[in-house]
């Protein structure tokens, strides 16, 4: 009798808890798509990308977290969410060095996941890499989102009205209610670019086809690009992924989840995707108590997330068709608004430890190094940085 009483609370609770379950799951999914697909296309864009690639991207990117947030979470019973890389778009976005076209950037996704495959196989190889402290990270990625930065003040000069418009209101937003600054802010800027040139046509979804890159592989774009994707999806997106799911009572493998990322970036690079990895803001909501009291009911909201995600993927074209009204430089505006948290988090991560003159080094190192022998300045801000630190710490205990 009183498992049949436990039963009829459930059943009862269950729509309260069922709806609170599947729309913490979709705005999750929504949020993580709002908030940064702009950088991930502006970053392609940058790195190559043709606008029918990039939409490519985006889609299987959106395909890919859906269906291995769904897999995972299915077979396991808990909250696994999966997103793309918003450190390695920023990467790709302030990169400055000379490419032979899309494929020798698809080759450098593809080897960074293969770098990923490698440490999660590889023991000693990931004992070796998990020596790098969280701070030296850290301040490359925030060395990398100060350089990006830079762009507000340029598009503010050329659209002042608009790009003051939108800080405005994510300034406002970001005070009082921060999830929804930028999902806000983008539709401030886009209702402003509609009514100013409305759209010709819309890109149908009977238009859309996956694109296929053939990948070139070379030793500039391993140095230059692979190593800091590696790096800064590591450290900024696997790891507190990992640490989120830790946090709320869910145990994880941590090297299978590595192993499982790595291979879905490698492959998903075949198709111009940069990077996927374990999530952290829609693993908080997840996996957290805003999805259920329940911890074992919280799965059901990654379920609602890869679902959501599945949609995005097919209706990804004319996402990208709608939001092409916008000029470059604003959304690269919005993309330095967007990038405000992860770089106060970088900033913080880098600086709270007692190590923090090398996270200082590597900071300076990654926003002022010129491109040195063509490698670029964050990779050297990783290195120098490392070196100031072990020879730091050999003074400091000395």
């Amino acid at each position: 009798m009183g498992a049949l009483d436990k039963a009829r609370a459930g059943a009862q609770r269950w729509p309260e808890e069922g709806w609170s379950l599947i729309s913490t799951g979709a705005s999750a999914a929504l949020i993580g798509f709002i908030s940064t697909f702009f950088i991930v296309l502006q970053g392609l864009y940058n790195v190559g990308a043709s606008p029918h690639q990039a939409v490519t991207a985006l889609a299987v990117l959106c395909l890919f977290q859906g269906i291995m947030g769904l897999v995972f979470s299915l077979a396991t019973r808990k909250p696994y969410t999966f997103a793309w890389s918003t450190p390695g778009a920023a990467i790709l976005l302030s990169y400055n060095q000379p490419l032979s076209g899309f494929e020798e950037a698809v080759g450098a996704f593809c080897m960074a996941g293969g770098l990923m495959l490698g440490m999660a196989l590889v023991p000693r190889l990931s004992r070796y890499l998990e020596k790098i402290p969280v701070s030296l990270s850290s301040a490359m990625l925030a060395g990398v989102l100060l350089s990006l930065a830079k762009s507000f003040v340029p598009a503010f000069e050329q659209y002042p009205l608009i790009v003051g418009m939108v800080a405005l209101v994510w300034l406002l937003l970001f005070i009082v209610k921060p999830l929804f600054s930028l999902p806000v802010s983008l539709c401030v800027m886009l209702a402003y670019f509609l009514i100013k040139q409305p759209l010709g046509h819309a890109v149908e979804v009977s238009d859309y086809r996956f694109e296929w890159v053939v990948p070139v592989f070379t030793l500039s774009s391993f140095i230059n690009l692979s190593i800091p994707l590696f790096v800064v999806t590591l450290f900024s997106q696997n790891i507190p992924g990992y640490l989120i799911m830790r946090n709320n009572g869910y145990a994880t493998h941590f090297p299978g989840t590595l192993f499982v990322t790595g291979l879905a970036t490698s492959c998903a690079s075949l198709l111009g995707c940069h990077g996927l990895n374990l999530a952290a803001l829609t693993a908080a909501m997840c996996a957290g108590p805003l999805a259920s009291s329940d911890k074992s009911l919280r799965y059901i909201a990654s379920c609602a997330a890869g679902v959501s995600y599945l949609l995005m993927a097919l209706f990804a074209a004319g996402l990208v068709s709608l939001l092409a009204v916008i000029p470059s430089p604003v959304i690269l505006a919005l993309a330095a608004l967007a990038m405000f948290s992860t770089l106060a988090d970088a900033l913080r991560d880098a600086l709270k430890q007692d190590l923090y003159y090398p996270a200082v080094a590597t900071l300076m190192v990654t926003v002022y190094f010129p491109n040195f022998f063509h490698v670029s300045s964050s990779f050297w801000g990783l290195v120098l940085g490392t070196l100031f630190y072990l020879a730091y710490s050999k003074k400091k205990l000395g």
